[in-house]
């Protein structure tokens, strides 16, 4: 078939590989950049006068983007080309010879990573952990190598795997179906391609395509094969009970007071039972680098929320967190925002400005990395809650001029890749 891929810079050159490898003629256009470096790559108007028999193209794009609307072939996402390719390597294994490692898809705006990393720490054998910090060997926990998280790098953690390892991978803004079971790690909703689609709506509606999906508490969901989180655990304080056909018990964890902990550790401990792991290891499951870490700077608090999950409710617990560790009425500097375009699921004007809002900083300063970001409207809203912001452009610059100020304690909120 004559291919064309739209957006090289979000796993496009993989997908282009992989099916260039399966015989396939394969075109690609750089939508966000227009770099015309890579081999095979051309412009938005040469792709518009030629013929494809196929379309595919990420799932945040602009649904009038000329090439969607001008060309009539068929088209799909590239989660579900990343679905055709690796199950089409699945059809064609010969007997005897079929995968039997267990594979798990998490997806969500928040709380994959430590779902993921949770989870992992229960498996038994030999596996492939991919997640925004990187992609790393179980069971010795080595890091290979890191990518991101598009679906199109589910084809390069593919090419690592024997039959037997079990796989977990982290993807945006959707699932692609090949998994023994999903996970969808929150329900919140913000607008993308434009702001012309929902993320929610396109993050369940991938999920029918799944054979089982795990939800969060507090969520529903229209599939078939539903499990909730909250039927199978619960948690009091720092203390997780669980029940699961002959499974039952408890473990204890401090993490699980936070909100930005005890999601991702009820959503773990859920899956390994469905998995039929015993889930009690994770009482000494520990924070991960960069997910909410508590550091002390001459004589200064520092609470670092800054990930690929930050969002309003992490932000508000990271703020929690300092108040209670805190003299409620101690001011303190919040370092919000998002650093670049690299995270697709961005952190919202809307929440940015409810979390100063709700917050009460003394001083906000805004990392102002991404243009999707209305740094206008944002700092409008400070001005009116009598709030002195700074507008920067990186984690570092903002830290910079934290320091600069008085001695009080710094939040520091930023979505950005870790």
């Amino acid at each position: 078939m004559q291919i064309l891929i739209l957006d090289i810079i979000h796993g496009g050159i993989i997908l282009g590989d992989a099916l260039k490898g399966m015989g396939h003629t394969v075109d690609l256009v750089d939508v966000y950049r227009g770099d015309l470096s890579h081999p095979g790559s051309i412009t938005c108007e040469t792709a518009m006068s030629r013929r494809y028999d196929l379309l595919i193209h990420p799932v945040h794009l602009d649904p009038s983007y000329p090439v969607l609307r001008g060309l009539s072939c068929p088209a799909i996402t590239h989660h579900e080309a990343v679905r055709w390719i690796l199950g089409s390597g699945r059809e064609t294994r010969p007997t005897g010879h079929e995968k039997t490692g267990i594979s798990i898809e998490i997806t969500g705006a928040r709380g994959k990573t430590t779902t993921a990393t949770a989870l992992a720490s229960l498996m038994d054998g030999y596996g492939i952990l991919h997640t925004s910090r990187g992609i790393f060997r179980y069971p010795e926990e080595e890091k290979i190598t890191r990518m991101s998280i598009t679906p199109a790098s589910l084809i390069s953690v593919h090419a690592l795997l024997s039959d037997t390892d079990w796989c977990i991978t982290e993807i945006s803004l959707g699932f692609t179906g090949l998994s023994d079971l999903a996970i969808l790690t929150s329900d919140e909703d913000y607008r993308i391609a434009s702001g012309r689609l929902s993320a929610r709506t396109l993050k369940h509606l991938s999920a029918l395509s799944c054979r089982k999906v795990l939800i969060a508490p507090g969520m529903t969901s229209e599939h078939d094969s539903v499990i909730n989180a909250k039927d199978l655990t619960q948690v009091t304080g720092g203390i997780c009970t669980y029940s699961y056909k002959d499974m039952e018990g408890s473990f204890e964890n401090p993490l699980l007071t936070l909100e930005g902990y005890r999601t991702p550790l009820q959503l773990a401990t859920a899956a390994a039972l469905i998995l039929g792991y015993r889930p009690d290891k994770l009482s000494n499951f520990a924070s991960l680098p960069g997910r909410m870490k508590i550091t002390s700077e001459e004589g200064r608090m520092i609470i670092d929320n800054a990930s690929t999950g930050a969002c309003l409710k992490t932000t508000l617990d990271a703020i929690a967190l300092l108040r209670g560790t805190e003299d409620q009425i101690t001011p303190f500097t919040l370092i919000i925002g998002q650093e670049n375009r690299a995270v697709c699921e961005n952190f919202s004007d809307n929440e940015i400005i409810a979390a100063i809002r709700k917050g009460r900083p003394a001083t906000a300063i805004l990392v102002a990395g991404d243009d999707r970001m209305n740094v206008d409207a944002i700092s409008g809203a400070c001005q009116e809650q009598a709030v002195p912001i700074t507008t920067v452009n990186s984690i570092t610059e903002g830290m910079q001029v934290a320091r600069e100020k008085p001695a009080s304690p710094i939040v520091v909120s930023v979505k950005t890749w870790r």
